[in-house]
């Protein structure tokens, strides 16, 4: 027999914020649920490249990552602040 599933109190507002993301994300289009997806992938890219430089020690290559990194931020966020503002 499985035990039933308990959540501790640090659990239960992770779960609750998980459910106003996903609301969040409902009111995407198709399209900029697929751009989110693709600037996350973009974004996991670059912190890794970004990891890499630094252990090397290219800091003109750390400097370009951190640019490309914040304007891949920023889109992301002007995206989502899109669908905030459609659904006031």
């Amino acid at each position: 027999m499985i035990p039933p599933v308990r959540f501790s109190a640090k659990q239960q507002p992770r779960l609750g914020r998980l459910k106003r993301m996903s609301q969040h994300r409902g009111l995407l289009t198709p399209e900029e649920r697929a751009r989110i997806m693709q600037l996350q992938d973009l974004l996991i890219d670059r912190f890794v490249e970004h990891r890499e430089a630094t252990a090397d020690g290219l800091e003109e290559r750390v400097a370009t990552l951190e640019a490309e990194i914040g304007n891949l931020l920023r889109e992301k966020k002007e995206i989502e602040q899109w669908a905030v503002a459609g659904s006031a």
